[in-house]
This record gives structure tokens, C-alpha cells and sequence, in this order.
């Protein structure tokens, strides 16, 4: 599998988790609560809270993560909010550097059938 940044994985798929407890604890310890802030997952007293309002300690013990949310309102995001649009069929991800395992380990179960989908459906 090749990716040549079509950005229909990113655009359609929807995986179980989009990051993982190591992506949460890399991220905090590169500082990136850029990245945190968008990570749902639940707080020391069950309720959702944003990643980058834990300490290290705090992600440590997280088990699941919910998805990306919007900063601020809390609202579900979909697609990635770090999917940046080049051109017509061209996306890129803003932070492809430190991206989550998900992401590095992607792979569709048929991916042929995902590139005539995407080719049907999505080229110019």
C-alpha cells in the first residue's frame, strides 16, 4: 500500500480510535497539547474531558479515547481536523511528523476495493 494522499482514509474511515494511549503520551511529552486539546477522553471522574487538561500521570491510566473533538464545545469531529486541503484530490496532514499509530499503521482490509471506490467516486 502506497499512499499518494488522496485523503480518503482520512476523509471516510472510521476507525475504532483515532489515537492511542502512547500517541497521548508522546504528544505530551513533545509538548504538542496543540494536538491534545482536540484528543476526547475521560477524566479522573468519568466525565469527557480534553487530553491536554491531563497530566502525564493522568493519561497514563486513560484506556479509551473517544475521538476528536472541537476545542471548546466539545462537538465530534470528522473528518481529522489536522486534514489539510492541497488541490482538488491532494490532502496533506499537518501533523503526518508526529501522527497516531492509527494513522502510521493504516491499512485497509481490501485495499483495492478502497482505491477503485476512491477512484470511481473522487477523481477529477
Amino acid at each position: 500500500m502506497t499512499c499518494d494522499q488522496c485523503g480518503l482514509c482520512c476523509l471516510y474511515y472510521r476507525g475504532t480510535s483515532w489515537a492511542r494511549k502512547e500517541d497521548l503520551l508522546r504528544w505530551y511529552d513533545e509538548g504538542r497539547k496543540d494536538i491534545l486539546q482536540y484528543v476526547a477522553v475521560p477524566g479522573p471522574d468519568g466525565r469527557e474531558v480534553t487530553a491536554d487538561t491531563l497530566s502525564r500521570g493522568d493519561l497514563e491510566g486513560i484506556e479509551s479515547i473517544s475521538g476528536w473533538t472541537e476545542p471548546g464545545t466539545g462537538r465530534d469531529l470528522h473528518p481529522c481536523p489536522f486534514l489539510e486541503k492541497e488541490s482538488t484530490n491532494l490532502y496533506r496532514c499537518t501533523i503526518h511528523a508526529t501522527k497516531s499509530l492509527t494513522c502510521r499503521k493504516f491499512v485497509h482490509e481490501d485495499w483495492e476495493m478502497f482505491i477503485a471506490y476512491r477512484d470511481r467516486f473522487f477523481s477529477p
